[in-house]
């Protein structure tokens, strides 16, 4: 899959029949009270879903309000513009990675455009210019740029081997300047609007809300691993750990829709209790670090990490997310994540190995 992490909001708007629907009256839902286990589910998700959306529209919006204005000398001197644009960007980052899994199911085409990474385009055709809202664009496109000084040597070994390698740049003049803010920034402004409104009359499907759940704990090892050839995904912020976090949080808030459910399936009570215990040492694992993952240990195996390696802040994280996101591990993550799902007679995908 294009990329893995706790994207755990995996909702395929569908009828019975699997073909994309709108819903009967999305602006007004059934009563939770008299709604069914499934429809209490999905009308729990669903606003979730909206909410972070609203988010990540909001962060976009107040980003580019805070372009600087287009002056001679691009961004020079520009540092509180550039602070306040950091700042706004770490919001719209964390309120996508909490439906990351809903936009690239649903809406595959702009998941591209707001999420893409500088390789899904770069290969493509050489974009000499980074802030006209075209070519390589989206969140990602402008955190090259708000971060294109602080580019770790692992990531820049990793694209300059890439076809089509254009050096991260800032803003250096007024048209450049105000290319970014009526080209690019304005871009992600429409393109995540776009996204909210598509969403908000489609129906949702509560089966493959859970299978997204399971889909991307099975591949969390993923941007651990990433991370030791410079292409995990928010590299130059160096702040993929709280893409992480921020997929937990929308795993745990996923789940939490499914107490109806769970409670209409009494079998699922006990394997409910340690995925919840399992997501508790995740959260806790998270938590011990702001932002970055930790460092590589020079020589590091995946295939056979050395005891030395495994001691080491990163081996702990890449051990305890091996293993959390085998399926084939009976007492993991994964696996109990299946079980509560079986009970609620929801089969998983089948899985390439």
């Amino acid at each position: 899959m294009r990329r893995g992490g706790l994207a755990v909001l995996v909702l395929l708007a569908c009828a019975c029949d699997g073909a994309p629907r709108e819903a009967a009256s999305p602006d007004e839902p059934p009563d939770r009270a008299e709604a069914s286990p499934q429809e209490a589910t999905v009308i729990t998700v669903k606003n979730y879903v909206d909410t972070q959306f609203g988010a990540l529209v909001s962060a976009a919006t107040e980003l580019c309000a805070a372009a600087p204005e287009p002056a001679e000398e691009g961004w020079l001197g520009e540092d509180d513009a550039i602070a306040t644009m950091r700042e706004a960007w770490g919001r719209a980052r964390d309120a996508y990675e909490r439906v990351e899994g809903a936009v690239a199911i649903l809406f595959p085409e702009l998941d591209l455009q707001i999420d893409g990474r500088y390789e899904h385009t770069v290969e493509l055709g050489r974009d000499t210019d980074p802030f006209d809202g075209a070519g390589f664009v989206g969140l990602h496109a402008v955190e090259r740029i708000l971060w294109h000084d602080a580019v770790s040597p692992e990531v820049r070994r990793f694209e300059e081997t890439l076809a089509g390698y254009w050096p991260p740049l800032a803003p250096r003049t007024a048209p450049e300047a105000r290319q970014f803010r009526e080209g690019l920034c304005r871009r992600l402004v429409r393109d995540t609007s776009n996204m909210r409104e598509q969403f908000r009359p489609l129906a949702l499907d509560h089966q493959t809300a859970w299978r997204g759940v399971l889909g991307s704990i099975e591949e969390q090892a993923e941007k651990v691993l990433l991370h030791a050839t410079g292409q995990d995904e928010s590299r130059y912020a160096r702040r993929t750990l709280a893409d992480m976090r921020a997929n937990l949080a929308g795993g745990r808030a996923v789940l939490d829709a499914y107490a109806p459910l769970l409670e209409a399936h009494p079998a699922s009570a006990a394997p409910m209790r340690e995925v919840n215990a399992r997501f508790g040492a995740l959260e806790v694992a998270y938590g011990e670090r702001s932002m970055a993952l930790p460092d590589v240990p020079e020589g590091f195996d995946p295939e056979a990490p050395s005891r030395e390696h495994l001691a080491t802040p990163y081996g702990r994280l890449f051990a305890l997310l091996s293993s959390a996101s085998d399926p084939l591990e009976p007492a993991s993550l994964a696996a109990r994540l299946r079980e509560a799902g079986n009970a609620m007679h929801i089969a998983p995908l089948a899985r390439a190995r």
